[in-house]
């Protein structure tokens, strides 16, 4: 697993689950359906301290699993609050 954590361009369906995303220029669309699930923030790292009533956004982050058209590799995007990032993909 190569890790990445860019900033990416992501094309989401009618249900919001991502189909494609843009990587260095590279377009890549996903063969089936993404896997999601959700993973806790190192937020202790992004600030201080969480504040008091803003909800689980705060401490847990989208992550979904894609399996792309391209050498069939897999790729972990992340969605935080609409801003995407690849973290990782699959060599």
């Amino acid at each position: 697993m190569t890790l990445i954590n860019e900033p990416v361009e992501v094309s989401l369906d009618q249900t919001g689950s991502p189909v494609g995303f843009r990587w260095r220029g590279v377009r890549y669309l996903a063969k089936g359906k993404p896997l999601r699930w959700f993973t806790r923030k190192q937020w202790w790292l992004e600030s201080s301290r969480v504040q008091r009533g803003i909800g689980a956004s705060a401490l847990e982050v989208e992550v979904w699993r894609i399996v792309a058209d391209r050498d069939a590799k897999s790729f972990k995007l992340t969605n935080d609050g609409g801003v995407w990032r690849l973290i990782s993909a699959d060599e």
